[in-house]
């Protein structure tokens, strides 16, 4: 009976050892990683702050930050 709780308590610890390693590691997970990939940055035609591509406002294929500076930029 002793030896079956001792068991339990070193699965326990273990158990409780990894969820603790895996909280506090540096490590990055590996969809964190994905979302970390560099990005191509396109300039906006209006202001000139580089934006990055997925991010970027096409009108009449050039780029804009936003919807305000494409619309400044028309006039």
């Amino acid at each position: 009976m002793f030896l079956m709780r001792l068991v339990i308590l070193l699965v326990i610890v273990a158990i409780l050892l990894w969820l603790l390693k895996r909280v506090f590691s540096s490590e990055p997970e590996p969809e964190q990683l994905e979302s970390t990939k560099p990005e191509n940055m396109r300039q906006c035609k209006y202001c000139g702050v580089h934006v990055p591509e997925s991010s970027i406002l096409l009108v009449k294929d050039e780029p804009y930050c936003c919807q305000q500076h494409a619309d400044l930029d028309q006039q």
